[in-house]
């Protein structure tokens, strides 16, 4: 009997013991995928930097040449436009009192079609519009449209430099939301000490840029093309300033080419695809007070209020997003439909509450004219279309876009957040991505278009933003010397180090090379293999641009007690290929200041510090830590990540 019973005990505990280890197993590995997803950032995409979007075949020598360009509205174009307002077919009446809260008030956009017909001077604004000029290039097989403004008068000098700045618009903007900020940009004054080179283009599929033929023009793809653009006119470094998409597109700009980007002004500071940011934002809610400041509270909480206002005015993401080509079709056809389509956005993202007024308040900080030429502008180039496919290659195609907003950059960025933005972040969300995120200007007013509403408030914000960034950049511009935060490095080129040997070395040497940068020892159990393949990977990709630079370091289990001669020995015994440095400290108080910058910028996954010998960091062609592996991961295996640098 009681042999009986104990069998019984026996088996019972299998099933538990089974239940328990299952269970162990899987809280592990939800926990490792979480910690991945979350607090791990992504791998650079890799982005093929010349593809054509152009149509097929592709040029074998496409003119490159920088062409002047002129804004046309022709008699043809403004007679069958009258016409279609002439005959538009009268819309239903709106309900008793509902302002704009269904969408855009028919009774008042009978006000503004017959404006558009009657009022409108098409040939006057034809020639505001070519006020500055223009011009067209061909980037990648398409035909990009830009302004570009310089200063009346000769500016460089000691005391006083131009900078150039990108002005990236969004949707359902164009170059058009500039106007009034442009001379307020180029008006320098003595306290300024720069003055502004302005490059304003339409983006791809916007305005007067021609639109992709094939699929997969996104944010990331137009970053590249607008960063070829200002190489193109021989900016090799440069400001950005964006909102909305353009915030987007400087974003990706500001990660991919951080050695060319001085700085990032944006107007829309958010990171709207970063999981962790969004869940800051919902653990916020339950303690503001400890997340934001009391001014700041009201633009995020109530959280269910913000939730809400943000389903209401993300209806036509969705659609964009996935038929963006069926909509499309109607607003292409009538103007009184992309009239009501695109300012209604202007109406209710400039501030919610103007959605109770039965014309929107629309010209309460706006003019007709202005709203109107930026219709224009997609009329005349029936780009409405084309301008919301970017939509379906951000949010719908591909996810090479989303993970941007995960990704740290090191460029300084300055952001200006308006009342009644439709998406908001505090700084402390911001800096997940912008590890250099400066400064936020706070405005109790505004909404989401920004330059055209507030050109006086931008304008001065820009310059401000600029002026610190200079500081980063050209510490001589400034009279008082820079302060600890302002000189922090960005990039592997701004240090200095030993050789083995007791030189002094400039990283700077290594520009335009891929490196791998790696802690070694003499002793270690990891020493032979990597030594042997890192010694493959340098005769396989020297010729590609691959440099491997090493560093001794004698605090893993003092596998490295040699000083620079015993080393120079087993280097010379070894035949290493190598480039060796001093030996050096990569934990604790005496850390080497390059080994502190490179643990910021890719930290590990249970914590920045160096766990062994043979940790590896891989440092892109513009000098910024791109990836990192721990010694577990053998050199040779790093050659697919290569691939994407080289």
């Amino acid at each position: 009997m009681t042999k009986s019973n104990e069998k019984k005990t026996s088996g019972h505990s299998y099933p538990f013991l089974t239940f328990f280890i299952v269970t162990i197993v899987i809280t592990f590995t939800v926990t490792w995928y979480v910690h991945k997803r979350l607090m791990i950032p992504p791998k650079m995409p890799k982005l093929d930097k010349n593809e054509w979007w152009g149509p097929v075949p592709q040029h074998i020598d496409p003119d490159e040449s920088i062409q002047p360009f002129r804004i046309e509205f022709s008699d043809v174009m403004i007679n069958d436009l009258r016409e279609r307002l002439l005959h538009r077919r009268a819309s239903p009446p709106p309900l008793e009192g509902v302002g704009f809260t269904y969408g855009f008030n028919s009774n008042f956009l009978t006000r503004v079609l017959d404006y558009w017909k009657n009022e409108y001077d098409f040939k006057g604004r034809e020639e505001y519009l070519n006020k500055y000029n223009h011009y067209k290039t061909n980037i990648q097989g398409l035909d990009i449209h830009f302004m570009h403004i310089l200063p009346k008068k000769k500016v460089d000098g000691d005391d006083v430099k131009t900078v150039p700045l990108l002005l990236l618009h969004g949707w359902p903007g164009s170059i058009c939301e500039f106007y009034e900020l442009i001379p307020k940009l180029m008006d320098v004054q003595p306290e300024d000490k720069f003055a502004f080179e302005l490059v304003v283009p339409s983006l791809p599929g916007f305005g007067f840029s021609e639109s992709a033929a094939v699929p997969g023009l996104g944010p990331a793809q137009m970053a590249v093309i607008m960063h070829k653009l200002m190489q193109r006119l021989n900016y090799r470094v440069y400001c950005i300033q964006g909102g909305d998409l353009g915030h987007t597109v400087g974003s990706i700009m500001a990660t991919l080419y951080p050695r060319h980007v001085m700085g990032f002004h944006t107007n829309f500071p958010a990171l709207v695809f970063n999981p962790l940011a969004s869940i800051y934002v919902i653990f916020g809610s339950y303690w503001p007070s400890l997340t934001v400041n009391p001014e700041e509270e009201s633009r995020m909480y109530p959280y269910m209020d913000y939730v809400t206002r943000t389903l209401e005015e993300s209806g036509y993401m969705h659609i964009q997003a996935t038929k963006p080509d069926t909509v499309g079709i109607a607003l292409s056809d009538s103007p009184a439909g992309l009239a009501a389509y695109i300012l209604e956005k202007f109406s209710t993202w400039t501030n919610p509450e103007h959605k109770r007024a039965s014309d929107g308040n629309l010209l309460g900080k706006f003019s007709m004219a202005h709203l109107l030429d930026n219709i224009m502008v997609y009329w005349v180039t029936n780009s409405i279309t084309t301008s919301m496919r970017v939509y379906a290659e951000t949010i719908n195609s591909k996810r090479i876009t989303i993970d941007f907003d995960s990704i740290p950059t090191l460029v300084p960025t300055w952001g200006i957040k308006f009342k009644h933005e439709l998406v908001y972040h505090p700084d402390y969300v911001l800096r997940l991505k912008y590890k250099k995120y400066l400064h936020s200007t706070l405005v109790e007013d505004g909404g989401h278009f920004a330059a055209m509403e507030n050109p006086d408030i931008m304008a001065v914000d820009i310059k401000s933003a600029v002026k610190t960034f200079l500081q980063y950049r050209s510490p001589i511009i400034s009279k008082r010397p820079p302060t600890a935060a302002e000189t922090q490095p960005s990039t592997v080129y701004d240090f200095t180090v030993l050789d083995i040997q007791g030189r002094e070395v400039k990283l700077d040497k290594y520009r335009g090379n891929v490196l791998i940068i790696v802690n070694v020892a003499s002793e270690c159990g990891l020493t032979e293999t990597n030594y042997k393949e890192f010694n493959q990977l340098h005769e396989k990709y020297y010729e590609r641009g691959l440099r491997i630079l090493a560093f001794p370091c004698n605090q893993f289990g003092g596998q490295e007690p040699g000083g620079a001669k015993e080393i120079l020995t087993f280097i010379k015994k070894n035949d290493l290929k190598l480039d060796f440095f001093e030996k050096v400290e990569v934990n604790g108080e005496k850390t080497h200041p390059l080994w502190k910058f490179l643990k910021q910028a890719q930290g590990g996954s249970f914590g920045d510090f160096i766990k062994w010998n043979f940790s590896k960091f891989i440092v892109d062609r513009n000098g910024v830590p791109v990836e990192r592996f721990g010694p577990n991961v053998n050199p040779l295996e790093l050659e697919s990540n290569l691939q994407k640098y080289l």
